[in-house]
């Protein structure tokens, strides 16, 4: 995907005339890019080993790495690479680019930094480019459309320290949440690119299903005893915050049903099924423990009880895992009222920054 973006944005800028015979490298990493004033631009890929899913995944890959674990592999690797090339060439600037994954791993970098937690100065990122962030800032679609906004928004701010959403509103968040501080002193040099219906960059209140499922896939058995805690002090705090009416109106559910379960049971309990039935899937009570619980794996139980949300959610779990529209920010996606596809953008908006900032 990145490849798509560095090789005409190499082309581009290689192709104009020296203007000086002294060398001054620019750099980008995330991919990296270097341009000097005499001949060239190099871009540069920071490895790192890729993974999601930890063991469950490492049963078909052979590795077992969670998402959290790859994540700071690929950040530290991306921070010592950056502070070698800051320190090796001390007029040089960077662009940072970063694509799902790499967006996460990038986006973190570019919020450290700006934030002055980072290993470089914000004076030397020249800009940042992230397609598909699985933690983009939240937004919400204006066209009141959580699908698929019919017109493109450019340059549209959800915060003054959130990224620059570029493209369509495609609404929600991250599917890891957001970064708290945003990009800081960065945020009108940062530029992110969510296609509708790519869960993992718009994941909005009605994807419960994802959103409970993607933190069970990272964790390790090891990790299992601390989660079941956290998740158990967690509720423990909710319920303890919850409104006290909000409270009370789910234990009269919860009395109501079960004095209903307990009337058939000792009258016709040939109907028992049917009356459980009707409790799960017609009556408010799981709604109601919901608002008191506030968790996503309830959440995400409860709205497979509701005919209409079990279809979204389906739909959500099918373009999760298929990742269609995920795949589309060289191909069909498009920005911009000129049918720029997000990768083409890129290069037309970096190359234009590459060329001012030398």
């Amino acid at each position: 995907m990145l490849g798509q973006i560095t090789g005409p944005l190499l082309a581009a800028l290689n192709s104009t005339p020296p203007t000086a015979a002294e060398t001054v490298p620019k750099q980008v990493a995330g991919s990296s890019l270097t341009r000097s004033t005499a001949t060239s631009v190099r871009a540069e890929q920071v490895p790192y080993v890729a993974q999601v899913g930890g063991p469950i995944a490492g049963i078909a890959t052979g590795n077992p790495l969670t998402l959290s674990q790859s994540r700071a592999n690929g950040k530290s690797a991306l921070e010592a690479r950056a502070t070698e090339l800051a320190q090796a060439c001390p007029l040089s600037k960077f662009v940072i680019l970063g694509y799902s994954q790499g967006a996460l791993i990038a986006g973190d970098f570019l919020s450290e930094v700006g934030n002055r937690r980072g290993v470089v100065d914000p004076s030397r990122i020249l800009a940042g480019g992230l397609l598909s962030d699985p933690k983009r800032s939240a937004s919400t679609v204006s066209s009141g459309s959580e699908s698929a906004p019919s017109t493109h928004s450019v340059n549209t701010k959800s915060s003054s320290v959130a990224e620059t959403l570029v493209g369509a509103d495609p609404g929600g968040e991250g599917v890891l949440g957001q970064r708290d501080g945003g990009m800081g002193v960065l945020a009108e040099r940062v530029t992110t690119m969510c296609a509708p219906n790519d869960t993992i960059c718009s994941l909005s209140d009605k994807s419960k299903v994802v959103a409970a499922v993607v933190p069970l896939l990272n964790i390790t058995p090891e990790d299992l005893p601390n989660y079941a805690i956290g998740r158990g002090l967690e509720l423990v705090k909710n319920v303890a915050e919850a409104d006290p009416q909000v409270i009370a109106k789910a234990a009269s559910s919860v009395i109501t049903e079960l004095t209903k379960l307990g009337v058939v049971a000792a009258t016709s309990p040939y109907s028992l099924p049917l009356t459980l039935a009707e409790m799960v899937f017609s009556s408010t009570m799981l709604d109601d423990v919901a608002q008191v619980i506030n968790m996503p794996e309830f959440d995400a139980l409860v709205s497979l009880t509701k005919p209409d949300e079990l279809v979204q959610q389906a739909s959500q779990a099918v373009s999760y895992l298929l990742l269609d529209a995920h795949r589309s920010y060289a191909s069909n996606y498009t920005v911009n009222d000129s049918g720029d596809t997000a990768a083409q953008w890129i290069v037309k908006w970096l190359t234009a920054k590459i060329q001012a900032g030398l």
